[in-house]
């Protein structure tokens, strides 16, 4: 467990701004909004954003991993039917396509996306025929928590984005659902989040 928690109200976000880091125990797998200091009963994203060269860095000590990542856009998302946050998203930026390459091996070192979805970025074919885009990697589990990658690129661009969302609504713990995860790079067909 980590010593303290930072908030995602409006002073917390302010902090975390001022001081240029902050640090999420998310570490049960079911993270009450209150202890994040969010609202009850409230669709809501608590977000903040820092000037790309003023990035703050966001400990995130999870189940089985802790991550710490430097990111100038952050944000957690919760739904009003659920008393827990149900999405941590931040992105990260690197130079060039080839450091995208390094972060993009780095990230399935680390998180294990589905074999056809990283054969599918590997080949590139998406990049053929377009001077930027999207593509996904889907879902990874290997860290025991469900991420979710999206890569933003640019063929002639010296900044290329990483989208990462850590999936931590308490169903996405669930041993089949994991499992389903790391063969498929999804999450079951039907999956629905349980309200609580």
């Amino acid at each position: 467990m980590g010593t303290s928690t930072s908030m995602m109200d409006e002073a917390g976000i302010k902090k975390i701004k001022d001081d240029g880091v902050g640090r999420f125990d998310l570490t049960a797998t079911s993270v009450p909004k209150e202890s994040v200091g969010l609202p009850p009963n409230v669709n809501e994203v608590a977000y903040f954003a820092t000037d790309t060269d003023k990035p703050v860095e966001i400990t995130l000590e999870l189940p089985q991993d802790t991550l710490t990542v430097s990111t100038s856009d952050f944000k957690m998302a919760t739904a009003s039917s659920n008393s827990y946050v149900d999405t941590v998203t931040w992105f990260e930026q690197v130079d060039g396509l080839d450091a995208l390459d390094a972060a993009v091996s780095a990230a399935h070192q680390r998180f294990g996306f589905a074999p056809t979805k990283l054969a599918a970025w590997e080949a590139k074919n998406f990049m053929a025929d377009e001077s930027k885009g999207r593509q996904s990697l889907g879902m990874g589990v290997k860290n025991g928590t469900a991420m979710y990658l999206t890569v933003y690129w640019k063929k002639d661009s010296p900044v290329q984005v990483l989208q990462f969302s850590a999936l931590i609504a308490p169903g996405y713990y669930e041993p089949d659902v994991q499992a389903e995860i790391a063969e498929s790079g999804r999450a079951p067909i039907g999956f629905e989040l349980d309200e609580q």
